[in-house]
């Protein structure tokens, strides 16, 4: 089975993979660790694409493979998803989650294949709701944030003068050691974008995981 989910309520989304998720593994834990992998668009290789669809399940029957940003593929893991689509191989289920498919031949043998789940719009989070998923100790959500800021097209630079900020208002309630270590890794993560030592937008998830370990 091929899901296709469109649209940006993101929470409607994560409900439907729940739900596909106790489908499939029926709450075995170690079927998710080993027959469940999340994949994302726009930092997907063509190589690593080819491996995910080829390997066959270790624990239960079909491996669930999610496909995050499935509009950011590059026209070469398009290609690969398409030809192991129509192979309709049974050891696996397939979660393409876009934001809006465009009408053109990829999408239209996309959701030949697959069932088509439709989500509306839902408010559309910013910058200062990811910082405040950091006041409350939540990376998690943090993180989830950053990537539907990032689908929403902003750039990591963008969002770095919004983590700059919150740190600063923050100053008098994070201890002196962790709030001056916040400041180098803030410091860290601009240097890493602006000289393009590492992928901008990795660079800020690693800088969220980092300022929420100092809290």
């Amino acid at each position: 089975m091929i899901y296709l989910l469109v649209g940006n309520n993101s929470l409607a989304k994560d409900e439907k993979i729940a739900e596909i998720k106790e489908t499939i593994f029926a709450g075995r834990n170690d079927a998710l660790q080993f027959d469940f992998e999340v994949l994302h668009g726009h930092k997907l290789t063509p190589a690593d694409l080819k491996k995910s669809l080829i390997t066959l399940p270790a624990v239960v029957k079909k491996r669930l493979i999610l496909i995050r940003q499935l509009e950011k593929l590059t026209q070469q893991n398009k290609t690969i998803l398409i030809e192991i689509i129509e192979q309709k191989p049974d050891y696996m289920e397939l979660i393409l989650d876009t934001f809006e498919p465009a009408n053109n031949a990829f999408y239209k043998k996309v959701t030949s294949h697959a069932k088509v789940f439709q989500f509306g719009v839902s408010v559309k989070q910013n910058v200062f709701d990811m910082t405040k998923a950091l006041s409350a100790n939540d990376p998690v959500k943090a993180l989830k944030i950053l990537n539907d800021l990032y689908i929403d097209g902003q750039h990591p630079l963008q969002i770095m003068g919004g983590l700059v900020w919150y740190w600063g208002k923050n100053k008098n309630r994070i201890a002196g050691d962790q709030y001056q270590q916040g400041l180098l890794e803030l410091q860290r993560a601009d240097l890493n974008i602006k000289r393009s030592r590492i992928n901008p937008e990795e660079a800020v998830e690693i800088l969220v995981v980092k300022l929420a370990n100092l809290q």
